[in-house]
């Protein structure tokens, strides 16, 4: 301890300390990033059926493997609900493609999905995704590429992206992954887009042996 007729001198020398201390700008809180992984259901058969062909369901087995490779493991993943019957090949059937398509990587990344919104409820979806428990997350959504195009752009429109970015999703592209980035700081909302691809069309036509 130091002597008592120190301690004025030592209260002098602290005093610019303090004053820094007192007048130093706060420190600025890390902007949150989020990242929505956008990919469509895999193959379809002719019919419809709301289903997979078997080289759809080989595309899902093979999945998990080059989305965990891109962007690690997501934090949320999402799939439209299969409870909802969609017109497909003339007739009404369970629309169960994007669940199907995405369970695999669900099921390696031990989550549970989320289908909640029917696949016409793109603006509900939306809403959830602008919740607050997801804007620091990696979040995978499966879809039908026609809702999915209409999404990205109507959510880059409203976050200072640039929807014309957004390329047409072709009815025979189920390789493209649609990647929006969120940087979210202060209140303010900031959305990009990339154009990636899963590199997996060419998959087996038969279905994997039991």
């Amino acid at each position: 301890m130091k002597p008592a007729r120190q301690l004025p001198s030592l209260r002098r020398a602290l005093r610019p300390l303090a004053l820094i201390a007192c007048t130093a700008p706060p420190l600025l809180a890390q902007a949150a990033e989020q990242k929505i992984i956008f990919i469509r259901h895999a193959e379809k058969p002719d019919q419809g059926l709301g289903q997979l062909n078997c080289q759809g369901l080989n595309r899902a087995l093979a999945l998990p493997a080059v989305l965990l490779a891109k962007f690690g493991k997501p934090d949320f993943v999402f799939a439209s609900d299969p409870h909802e019957k969609k017109p497909d090949g003339g007739q009404l059937y369970n629309y169960v493609r994007p669940l199907l398509t995405v369970a695999p990587t669900a099921v390696q990344a031990g989550l549970p999905i989320n289908t909640s919104f029917g696949f016409e409820d793109i603006k509900g979806l939306q809403r959830e995704l602008a919740a607050p428990r997801y804007q620091n997350a990696v979040v995978l959504v499966a879809w039908e590429h026609k809702k999915l195009e209409d999404m990205v752009k109507a959510m880059l429109a409203g976050m200072g992206g640039q929807p014309g970015a957004v390329p047409h999703w072709k009815g025979g592209d189920f390789d493209s992954i649609y990647v929006l980035t969120v940087q979210r700081d202060g209140g303010k909302a900031v959305a990009s887009f990339r154009h990636e691809q899963q590199q997996l069309d060419g998959q087996a036509a038969a279905c994997p042996k039991p």
